[in-house]
């Protein structure tokens, strides 16, 4: 998580205007791609990582996304937080912003509503993705756009793995579970809300990953529904 603290700034009259300190991780090519348009503007790139986080929050909307060509391969509706290259390797950088937006970042991370922000430093790299994304299509710099792309695919592989990985932990933890509160307890009552309370979180779940995730379950489900009817018969 980040770590977000108030900085006192005396050039800033009004708490609206005060800024917060954050720190994250970036791809060091977007890092360098960044450091490039700081140049070329002639302006901090603190700076242009405020703009981006800014713009993308204005026009944070699935609706206003809906426009974009379908045929293009670029999904503005993707979420792009790794925050490493191909190597692992990244640059970590400190921005300041203002404190309203700060509060936004850390509400949109609490709220969950967007699985992928686990971070207010998620939302940050996501935003540069994206904002750095239009900014090479705009100056129409194909090598720019390339460097992007290619870390934008690296950021998408490597969250579908761990999406992966998470997922099949996640189930594997559910069949553990089930397995020792069936063999430990006396009687079902605990393993049924444990289930019960397990199948309502499923659609938490990935889809592709659900199916098998709801075995997990029905499986020890089936399992105390045949004792009962062997204890009936007894």
């Amino acid at each position: 998580m980040a770590n977000l603290k108030p900085v006192p700034d005396e050039t800033s009259p009004t708490p609206s205007q005060r800024a917060t300190t954050t720190s994250f991780r970036i791809p060091s090519s977007l890092h360098n791609k960044c450091m490039e348009e700081a140049e070329r503007l002639g302006t901090s790139l603190s700076r242009i990582y405020l703009r981006a986080l800014t713009q993308y929050f204005e026009t944070f909307s699935v609706e206003s996304w809906a426009t974009v060509d379908d045929s293009e391969a670029y999904d503005p509706t993707r979420f792009y937080t790794h925050a490493s290259d191909a190597k692992g390797h990244s640059k970590q950088i400190r921005v300041n912003i203002p404190n309203p937006l700060a509060g936004e970042l850390s509400n949109l991370t609490k709220s969950g509503s967007v699985p992928a922000y686990r971070s207010p430093e998620d939302v940050v790299r996501d935003a540069l993705y994206h904002r750095t994304k239009q900014i090479a299509r705009m100056i129409d710099n194909g090598e720019l756009e390339v460097s992007v792309d290619m870390a934008m695919l690296m950021s998408d592989e490597i969250q579908l793995q761990s999406e992966a990985a998470e997922a099949e932990h996640l189930i594997d933890a559910i069949r553990t579970n089930a397995q020792a509160m069936y063999i430990r307890d006396g009687n079902t009552t605990r393993l049924k809300r444990y289930l019960a309370q397990r199948r309502e979180m499923a659609d938490s779940i990935p889809e592709q990953y659900r199916k098998d995730y709801l075995s997990a379950v029905s499986d020890y489900e089936k399992r105390i529904e045949r004792d009962t009817k062997k204890r009936k018969k007894k």
